[in-house]
């Protein structure tokens, strides 16, 4: 059974964000990363928000088998790795926008149609 579990929750500054269940929670691994299983493949890059809709950190890496990943998330320095209990939900957001940018470090431009 795939659970989708789409949140509407407000921000710090009010605005909407749409948030999806991302899996649950496994372990701290020994290099500090929460490892966790899923049921989709999200996208890498990706804020990772728990049961309190609280930002604890990014999408590091998916590994494993297609169907059911394991992902790796680095945790903030200010989310308590003691928190976390086993098979806790984690969510990532829908809506995140995250900057583009080239191998220089520059925002990359829209070309202009003609």
């Amino acid at each position: 059974m795939i659970k989708y579990i789409i949140i509407y929750t407000y921000n710090f500054f009010y605005t909407m964000v749409k948030m999806k269940f991302l899996g649950t929670f496994l372990h701290i691994s020994n290099s500090g990363k929460l490892i966790a299983r899923s049921n989709t493949t999200p996208s890498s890059g990706s804020f990772v928000y728990n049961k309190d809709k609280k930002k604890i950190g990014k999408l590091a890496s998916i590994f494993g088998p297609t169907k059911k990943p394991f992902i790796s998330v680095y945790l903030f320095k200010s989310t308590d790795k003691s928190q976390f209990n086993q098979n806790d939900d984690l969510y990532v957001s829908l809506n995140d926008k995250r900057k583009r940018r080239d191998k220089y470090g520059k925002k990359k431009k829209k070309k202009a149609k003609n």
